[in-house]
């Protein structure tokens, strides 16, 4: 089998203009068929410690036995998180992350899953999620099928706070006029309706923002505090504000998964369940575990009670009454899939 060499592709993944109709999954009357894979996220990340690594690692093993290797790029080798969806839309590469937060005018109903006030927990935010995002779901027929890609596992970093560096919030009114920043997407309608004004930046630049008072704090999961040594610059944060998700999507081209043969999709569909397990428990096990480290680094919390809860819904409430609203008004179905996927939750609850 002639492969494409590796400077090709990389050649071929920055410049987005030459990927449209290439077809990055090789065939060979021998070896099979060779997918090219980006992997956008760092080793330690949950998403790829739980998830990805696993996903990998099952298809090094049983996909030869079916005829299917993987081509790996790691550590956003192959290009940006934002620009992945195009990549595996025009098939530059097989395999890659897509996340409706940095996409939120591509997948604007793959972003519900993002929504406040839904699940706070990673697996059942998946598990609800699941179903209507695959093909034959709500999600996947009315907005995913169109841009060209499957989704194979997903994971959702739940659980996002706010933090501060000098304010101590027990209700939303307690944030208001700050500047945060948020995630983009969904979490920009949150920022909103706390009150506060959500300010884009990038990951790296928040620690001297920070530490500047360039910006007052910041929508985060729990975990990601201490990976960037937040807690340095910042003192306190809610708990249990359910403020929403993170979605992750690990996807396929689908004309890449059409022609997969019945027990190649059988083994990358194990892979992916592997996967989609692992992810979800864990972003739990990194959040359980980072609430306890935060309280030892000085970050004081301030859980959400039973007397201050209805205040906080009543502000997320907002928050997803503007998502449909907006979304209909460009002509998308919002309500029927908000209204899917609080029937899962409630299930779920059940």
């Amino acid at each position: 089998m002639t492969r494409r060499p590796k400077a090709a592709l990389a050649a071929l993944a920055a410049i987005l203009v030459a990927t449209v109709g290439c077809g990055s999954a090789e065939h060979g009357s021998d070896d099979g068929i060779t997918l090219v894979v980006a992997d956008g996220f760092s080793g330690g990340h949950p998403v790829s410690k739980g998830g990805s690594a696993p996903f990998f690692a099952y298809l090094r093993e049983h996909g030869p036995e079916v005829g299917l290797h993987l081509d790996y790029y790691g550590a956003g080798q192959l290009g940006k998180t934002q620009e992945m969806l195009t990549l595996v839309r025009t098939r530059a590469v097989d395999m890659g992350f897509v996340l409706p937060a940095y996409l939120a005018d591509e997948l604007p109903l793959t972003g519900v899953g993002d929504l406040p006030g839904l699940t706070d927990d990673p697996c059942t935010t998946v598990q609800v999620l699941d179903p209507l995002v695959k093909p034959g779901g709500i999600i996947y027929d009315k907005e995913i099928e169109q841009r060209g890609v499957v989704p194979l596992w997903g994971a959702a970093v739940s659980g996002i706070e706010v933090f501060t560096a000098d304010r101590r919030a027990t209700r939303p009114e307690d944030l208001a006029g700050l500047l945060v920043r948020s995630p983009g997407g969904v979490g920009d309608r949150v920022a909103k309706g706390l009150g506060v004004a959500p300010v884009s930046l990038p990951v790296g630049d928040m620690y001297e923002a920070l530490s500047r008072g360039t910006i007052d704090g910041a929508l985060l999961p729990r975990y990601a505090v201490l990976s960037y040594s937040f807690q340095e610059v910042l003192r306190y944060g809610t708990l249990r504000a359910n403020l929403g998700s993170s979605s992750i999507w690990f996807t396929m081209n689908a004309d890449a998964w059409a022609e997969l043969d019945d027990a190649q999709r059988r083994v990358v569909q194990a892979a992916a369940e592997v996967a989609r397990a692992g992810a979800c428990t864990s972003i739990a096990a990194a959040d359980a575990k980072a609430v306890d480290a935060m309280r030892a680094a000085g970050i004081q919390f301030d859980e959400v009670s039973p007397q201050t809860r209805p205040q906080w819904d009543a502000a997320l409430a907002s928050v997803r009454a503007e998502w449909v609203r907006d979304l209909e008004s460009a002509g998308l179905d919002a309500r029927e899939v908000l209204d899917a996927i609080e029937a899962r939750v409630g299930g779920a609850a059940k």
